[in-house]
């Protein structure tokens, strides 16, 4: 008889990747976007835009970006970043579950990782990202729970 919890901590932790990978995949290409036409992540006020365009930051010398430039490379690394966790753990489980649950360091590191990112936008970003790292730090803690 299928042990029925192994199945339903790997739904949940199935159902906790979904939202990286989501948000993750539309931070990245929200950000490209900008790169042609400057929407998603630019400022409200417009009149910024020549400041961030024209100011370069201090690391780099010669060679370093705008303040703009190097704003849509953060954007668009931190985006493929999530992307990449949420698809990786998406892959283990779903290939092998039973290898989560063998490597003892998976599910809190998962946990981890959704709960400093839910810190994360609960002092610095807005409700959307509260809402999708609390949905997967919830999903990875409930698997975690269920696959104990």
């Amino acid at each position: 008889m299928p042990d029925v919890s192994a199945g339903a901590a790997q739904a949940w932790f199935v159902a906790g990747t979904i939202p990286l990978i989501l948000a993750g995949g539309l931070h990245v290409i929200l950000a490209l976007a900008d790169t042609v036409r400057p929407r998603y992540f630019a400022p409200r006020d417009r009149s910024v835009m020549p400041a961030l365009e024209a100011a370069r930051i201090r690391f780099g010398g010669n060679a370093a970006p705008s303040m703009w430039r190097a704003w849509l490379g953060f954007n668009i690394s931190h985006g493929l970043g999530v992307f990449t966790v949420g698809l990786l753990c998406l892959l283990i489980a779903t290939h092998d579950f039973e290898l989560v649950e063998r490597i003892d360091a998976i599910r809190p590191l998962t946990i981890v990782f959704s709960a400093a990112y839910l810190a994360l936008s609960l002092r610095f970003w807005f409700y959307g990202p509260v809402i999708i790292t609390g949905i997967a730090t919830g999903c990875f803690t409930v698997a975690a729970v269920l696959s104990a």
